[in-house]
C-alpha cells in the first residue's frame, strides 16, 4: 500500500512539471484533480491540494496575469462543484447501499465520522467540509443518503468550491512573492530557519496523511 501512495505521490509531481511545460493546459489538471479530491473514493487517493497550490505558484512564477487565473480558477470549482454534486447523487440515489460499493467500502470508518460531522452541523457541514481534507468528499455523500434538499446542498456546495479553489490557487501565488520577498530581504540566518520551518511542515503534513491512511487499513 505505500508503494501505491508513493505512485500517487509520483504522479503529483508528474502533473505539476507537465503543467510547468504546457501551462495552456493547466484548466484542465485543475478541472481534474479538483474532481478526484472531491469525489468520494477517489479523494483520499488524489493530492489535489499540494497540485493546485503549486498550480498557483506557477502561474505566479510565468507572470500570466488574471487573464489566465480566470480559466483555473473556474475550471477548479467546477471540477469541485462536479465532484461533491455526483458523490451526493450516489448517496441520494443507492441510499446506505453506496456504503457496500467499492471503494467507499474500504473507507466506512470515515464515512461513520461524515454522517456524525453532518448531522451536528447540516447544510453548514457541506460548506465547512470542503476545507477539511477528510470530509471533502466524504459529508456530500452520507448528505445524498440523508437525503438533504438538493438546493440547501449545491448552494453550500457551490460557494464553498468557488472559495476553496481561489483559496488555494492564491495561496501558491502568494507564496512564492513571499519568498522572493524573503530571498531579497531577510538574512541567512532567517532564511535559514524559515527553511526549517517549512521542512517541519512538510513532514508534519506527511503525518497527518498517514495517521489517516492509517485508519483505512
Amino acid at each position: 500500500m505505500d508503494g501505491f501512495f508513493t505512485w500517487i505521490q509520483d504522479a503529483a509531481d508528474w502533473l505539476l512539471r507537465f503543467a510547468q511545460d504546457h501551462p495552456e493546459a493547466a484548466f484542465l489538471i485543475a478541472f481534474v484533480v479538483s474532481f478526484g479530491e472531491s469525489f468520494a473514493g477517489l479523494s483520499f487517493l488524489v493530492p489535489g491540494t499540494t497540485i493546485l497550490i503549486g498550480i498557483g505558484a506557477m502561474l505566479r512564477v510565468l507572470d500570466v496575469g488574471l487573464l489566465a487565473f480566470w480559466p483555473v480558477w473556474l475550471a477548479a470549482a467546477v471540477g469541485a462543484i462536479l465532484g461533491d454534486w455526483i458523490s451526493y447523487w450516489f448517496g441520494h440515489r443507492y441510499h446506505e447501499h453506496v456504503l457496500d460499493m467499492w471503494p467507499v467500502r474500504k473507507y466506512r470508518d470515515q464515512m461513520k465520522t461524515a454522517l456524525r460531522f453532518f448531522e451536528r452541523w447540516g447544510v453548514w457541514a457541506i460548506f465547512i467540509g470542503r476545507f477539511m481534507g477528510p470530509f471533502r468528499a466524504t459529508v456530500p455523500l452520507v448528505a445524498g443518503v440523508a437525503r438533504m434538499k438538493f438546493w440547501p446542498f449545491q448552494i453550500a456546495n457551490i460557494s464553498s468550491a468557488l472559495i476553496w479553489s481561489a483559496s488555494l490557487l492564491l495561496l501558491g501565488a502568494v507564496g512564492w512573492d513571499a519568498i522572493k520577498t524573503a530571498w531579497h530581504w531577510l538574512p541567512g540566518w532567517a532564511m535559514a530557519l524559515l527553511a526549517v520551518a517549512i521542512v517541519l511542515g512538510v513532514v508534519f503534513h506527511r503525518r497527518i496523511i498517514a495517521a489517516a491512511r492509517g485508519l483505512t487499513h
